[in-house]
């Protein structure tokens, strides 16, 4: 007669292991902006963004490509998925879009934003005025009203610290 097999039980992982990993992944797409955006090595990249380049391969592989020099680089655009605070008429909300151009266009809103409240000049707002983001079957639009951009400023709904939605 056969034993039957005993599956070993996996402890689940820690929410301070799940923060970690978190954080990880933010600073290795951090990484991945700075490839793009500053031309970077990888190495240079992970080290401004506070992470080792073993990490960063580990969260954006898929973004980058090995040349044959044996350095990475970063592809043009990606379809990593990320976690963003966007800013609707009601103040912060959270969606996950899926392409780093997407991602872009709303970290250049932040900005704008940003550049608004500190200076009251609404110039870069108007490059989104009447422009939105489509994410899966929803779009949001993005908010260029200096009345309500004051009125949920106001209320402490906006902040500049990171784009990146929270998890805990």
């Amino acid at each position: 007669m056969k034993r039957p097999v005993r599956k070993r039980k996996r402890p689940g992982r820690s929410n301070a292991a799940l923060d970690k990993a978190r954080e990880d992944r933010r600073r290795a797409l951090h990484a991945l902006s700075l490839m793009r955006k500053e031309r970077l090595s990888l190495t240079r990249a992970a080290k401004e963004a506070l992470t080792i380049p073993r990490k960063v391969k580990k969260y954006v592989k898929s973004a980058l490509r090995k040349k044959v020099s044996g350095r990475y680089e970063a592809k043009p655009s990606d379809r990593l998925a990320r976690s963003l605070r966007f800013l609707a008429p009601d103040g912060q909300i959270g969606i996950t879009v899926h392409s780093s151009r997407t991602a872009s266009k709303i970290a250049e809103y932040w900005a704008a934003v940003d550049h608004y409240l500190r200076t009251g000049d609404t110039e870069r707002l108007a490059k989104f005025r009447g422009k939105s983001v489509q994410v899966g079957k929803n779009k949001f639009v993005f908010v260029t009203d200096p009345r309500t951009l004051n009125r949920i400023a106001a209320v402490g709904e906006v902040s500049f610290e990171q784009i990146y939605m929270s998890t805990t």
